[in-house]
């Protein structure tokens, strides 16, 4: 089998001669390539108002109509913009808030709703509430929930698209899409004959971001796309923050008790992330009803984030191995998809039990009933995800996290109906979804109801009510852990899970306005209420002895249980478009208030009911963030300016109650990012740039005691063809 790297190479070589020998041998394709390319500028600017969307609904439609909040980025607002990864590109999207941990690795929350259990696992803090897509496959994580981002095996030369619906979304796309969901839709071979895409582009930091991609479409029938990235990124420092010191020191000034503990956490400290991917994309289209895709592809990554915990620093080292299929079929008014992902992760290298095996499949089928002005889609969905960490711990001694092979199963029947009357001006959505899992043994029902009203032509008025859960993960339903002397103390750990959890559901009302101002203009207003309940987190409980061995031992149970937290949030976010031939503006900004209610500072069972009755203003997300993205052309030549902030907000951590002195709680600063792309197009396939992300220097840390994010000067050169 070829290598990854090599296919990357070779696919970058490929894509790059392609279009040096096409542009040099025909003039009058150049002529023809700059024609193409001025109507596509031109098709931009003028769709910038008229953007296509498919998720908010299941079905194509025009962005202004979509019944829900949603939002689109286009590949062509990515490389503008000069985004080096798919999660950076999020925080051109309106409601996102997006903090960089290391270079290259980030953690994002949709309209905030970060660190509302405090005092907890960073594992815990993640954003494990919205669901992940690529091409309508999941790709959520089934340990802890959430995303883990360095493992997505494409990058951004795979892009066509960013669709993303803001609110519990659930009812349509299942379980874990609590907050939102968000789905990657990927390119495909638009022209018959070759396709190329390359873009290498290298910077400070070691920063080398290289991906390539190169098709062909056969005929109307046939076309195949393979692709292949590589990143490097070091970090901008190789100190971490240590607990018991309380400042940035070089791992040689670690106490030498907590590098036996932790042991080769840190395999290279001066890495950020390393990670390589290769796919492969078939189309078979007969005819116009019917149509079919397969893509398969593979990842390998090293990265430094903030999950795992090693007592140590909150930068731990991650490694992951994957692979993927995903076929998807159309015929007339079915739909069917079929996804396989399998792999290896070690989420804590240096900490035993932190490595498993994986393997997670997905199954949809819907048909499409259409009468008149009445559409109704039902459908059938089933998932499971398996995780094993026997190959890697003693399961008799239970070093591992769960210990065995475990699984966690759903199947959900649902049905979405889509109602227009009064002459197309009013239109009705529902959505209903039965999830049944395997734990807990209790159904849950999740719903969407919606409705649009047009005031003429350039106004629209929206109102919708939805209710979403998320599901059981693996940790929680089935940790299984004994740790002898729990790190020197005169006690043993013991660690369970709960199979009987109550799921964490958000119920959500909003309202929305979208007003076409003028041909130029659209502005956009939604604000929102919403209630989530029934969280959990591990929980420190009584100690009593037990015989162990013929010893008498103090054990300290550490369970996973539902907690009596509540959260309340209103929100509204604001977002312009304005489009010329030349020039584009659009400014977002979020604002969020949260409030928590019966919030416990300690996480025991004991203190757990002082908090009952509580209310707390939440300070761990940022009040305000947002940005706006200003592109200007000037042929040959493209600038843009897309700033970013947020609001200085406070990050509790699992170490806070273990310092007096407040060293476990941290201050993350309002920050203010500038980032900057200038383009100069030689040719109409190429393009040289200057990238400049952070352009002010601001290295104050996005993220709880995590690596200052300085300066990020890049330089390259992108085909596209």
């Amino acid at each position: 089998m070829m290598p990854p790297k090599l296919l990357i190479s070779i696919l970058l070589l490929l894509g790059i001669s392609s279009q040096l020998a096409k542009a040099q041998d025909d003039s009058l394709s150049r002529d023809m390539l700059q024609l193409k390319v001025e109507d596509m500028y031109s098709q931009f600017n003028n769709s910038l108002l008229n953007q296509q969307v498919t998720i908010a609904s299941k079905k194509i439609e025009n962005l202004f109509d979509a019944p829900f909040s949603a939002s689109v980025l286009t590949r062509e607002d990515i490389r503008r913009a000069g985004c080096t990864s798919i999660v950076e590109a999020f925080r051109l999207i309106p409601g996102l808030m997006v903090a960089e941990q290391s270079n290259g690795n980030y953690d994002m929350h949709l309209r905030g709703g970060s660190n509302v259990i405090r005092n907890t696992l960073f594992s815990v803090s993640a954003n494990t509430s919205t669901l992940v897509m690529i091409d309508n496959r999941p790709i959520y994580n089934y340990y802890l929930g959430g995303t883990f981002w360095e493992t997505i095996p494409i990058d951004l030369n795979d892009v066509e698209r960013i669709e993303l619906v803001r609110g519990p979304t659930s009812a349509m796309y299942g379980p874990n899409a609590v907050s939102g969901v968000v789905n990657i839709v990927t390119r495909q071979v638009e022209d018959q004959g070759v396709y190329a895409v390359a873009n290498v582009q290298q910077g400070i930091n070691q920063t080398f971001i290289n991906n390539a991609s190169l098709g062909y479409r056969l005929n109307k029938k046939w076309n195949v796309i393979a692709s292949g990235n590589f990143q490097q990124r070091h970090r901008t420092q190789t100190s971490y923050y240590n607990y018991q010191r309380n400042e940035y020191v070089e791992l040689s000034q670690f106490p030498q008790a907590v590098l036996d503990d932790i042991g080769n956490a840190y395999p290279n400290p001066e890495r950020a992330m390393q990670k390589y991917g290769a796919n492969a994309f078939v189309n078979f289209q007969p005819n116009a009803g019917t149509k079919f895709s397969l893509a398969m592809g593979y990842q390998d990554s090293e990265v430094q984030k903030a999950y795992s915990e090693n007592n140590a620093s909150p930068l731990t080292t991650a490694l992951s191995r994957s692979h993927y299929i995903d076929l998807r079929g159309n015929i007339r008014k079915f739909t069917a998809q079929f996804s396989y992902q399998a792999g290896t992760q070690e989420e804590g290298v240096g900490n035993l039990g932190q490595k498993w095996d994986f393997i997670t499949t997905d199954g949809v089928l819907e048909y499409d009933i259409n009468f008149k002005n009445i559409s109704i889609k039902p459908g059938l969905n089933f998932r499971q995800a398996i995780y094993d960490d026997t190959p890697y711990v003693d399961v008799a001694l239970k070093t591992g996290q769960f210990n065995g092979r475990r699984q966690i199963t759903t199947f959900a029947p649902y049905l979405r109906g889509d109602y227009s009357l009064l002459e197309d001006k009013l239109r009705l959505i529902t959505a209903l979804r039965l999830d049944i899992f395997n734990f807990p043994d209790q159904p849950y029902l999740s719903y969407q109801l919606a409705a649009n009203y047009k005031l003429g032509l350039n106004n629209l008025l929206r109102l919708s009510y939805s209710r979403a859960n998320g599901s059981a993960n693996i940790i929680y339903t089935y940790a299984d852990r004994y740790l002898p002397n729990f790190r020197g103390l005169p006690f043993d750990l013991e660690v369970s899970g709960n199979q009987n959890l109550k799921l964490v559901t958000t119920d959500l009302w909003e309202l929305g306005y979208r007003s076409r101002m003028s041909n130029n203009l659209q502005l956009e207003v939604e604000t929102w209420y919403a209630q989530t309940q029934n969280f959990a987190n591990f929980l420190l409980g009584d100690a009593f002895t037990r015989v162990v061995g013929g010893i008498n031992r103090t054990i300290v149970p550490f369970q996973t249980l539902n907690i009596p937290l509540k959260t309340q949030q209103i929100g509204i976010t604001l977002a312009m478009s304005y489009a010329t031939k030349n020039f584009q503006l659009r400014p977002y900004l979020t604002y969020q208030n949260t409030t928590l209610f019966n919030s416990s500072e300690s996480n025991t069972v004991a203190d757990l009911q002082k908090g009952i009755g509580t209310k707390t203003q939440h300070t761990g997300t940022p009040t305000w963030f947002g940005g706006f993205i200003l592109n200007y052309q000037a042929k040959p030549f493209n600038f843009n300016l897309n700033p970013y902030f947020f609001s200085e907000y406070q990050f509790f951590s699992l170490q806070n109650p273990t310092y007096a002195d407040g060293r476990g709680r941290g201050t993350i600063p309002a920050k203010l990012l500038i980032n900057a792309k200038i383009s100069y197009n030689p040719m109409s396939s190429m393009a040289l740039f200057v990238n400049i992300r952070n352009a002010l220097n601001n290295q104050s840390i996005e993220f709880y005691n995590t690596d200052p994010v300085s300066l990020m000067f890049l330089g390259g050169l992108n085909f596209d063809f």
